[in-house]
């Protein structure tokens, strides 16, 4: 049975998000920057994606692609945003008129990464011990001495990708019997990986559809398991495009 394809592009942050997954960007408007990042776009063409879809929320949509008509028409410069710099020069390569917005960001009730990871400093120091160690041990280079593309191939390593969900296994872990402060935060992360995931079901339509997602690195693991375990797609990895 033809199945659609779809393939997920992890990256860095180029603008402030509650992610973790974040760099120093305030060289990227140098030439040469911007030559790093339009080698990745070329790079991602390859894929020749029918649809592109980014980490934006739903609700935004419009507004998401009224902004891109924009740029397509010349009366908009790019932002420093991974989804100007690497999706609206994509989809305007590709002719795309319309890109999708897939994101969710509602509050239900739960604590921030950030007030887990105080209480855990106060009340779990050699828990948050551990966190601090693991994020050091990041396989993604220093991006001050390395490319942009180098610093993307790092990303979609499968073993990057896999370390930065342990990262979340080990917030889980975070508080005691009958206060589950870490899973307060990453039930809240696995409704909003679910939900992206449902609002890409949604984009295939038809076998032919290739459809690329472009999304913070940590977001890689959980969106392909959802994706694989359901039988309706074909995934492929973003890894073998920037090689």
């Amino acid at each position: 049975m033809d199945l659609p394809v779809i393939t997920i592009v992890g990256t860095f942050h180029m603008r402030y998000t509650p992610d973790l997954n974040q760099e120093d960007v305030s060289d990227f408007i140098s030439e040469m920057r911007q030559e790093e990042i339009g080698e990745v776009v070329e790079k991602l063409k390859n894929f020749e994606p029918t649809k592109l879809a980014f980490e934006v929320v739903t609700e935004e949509e419009e507004q998401l692609n009224a902004d891109y008509m924009q740029y397509v028409e010349g009366g908009r410069e790019l932002e420093m945003d991974e989804v100007h710099q690497y999706g609206f020069r994509l989809a305007s390569a590709l002719n795309h008129e319309h890109i999708y917005a897939v994101d969710w960001m509602e509050s239900v009730g739960n604590r921030a990464l950030g007030d887990v990871y105080e209480w855990a400093k106060k009340e779990q120091p050699e828990l948050f011990e551990i966190l601090k160690v693991s994020s050091a041990e990041s396989r993604v280079p220093d991006l001050a001495e390395h490319s942009v593309l180098d610093i993307m191939r790092a990303l979609n390593e499968e073993e990057e990708i896999l370390h930065k969900h342990r990262m979340y296994m080990n917030v889980a872990r975070i508080g005691h019997r009958g206060n589950y402060v870490g899973i307060d935060w990453v039930r809240w992360w696995y409704q909003r990986n679910l939900i992206i995931y449902s609002n890409l079901c949604r984009l295939a339509q038809s076998p032919t559809d290739r459809i690329m997602l472009i999304v913070g690195g940590a977001h890689v693991h959980l969106i392909e398991q959802f994706l694989k375990e359901s039988g309706l797609f074909r995934v492929e990895r973003a890894g073998e495009l920037l090689n």
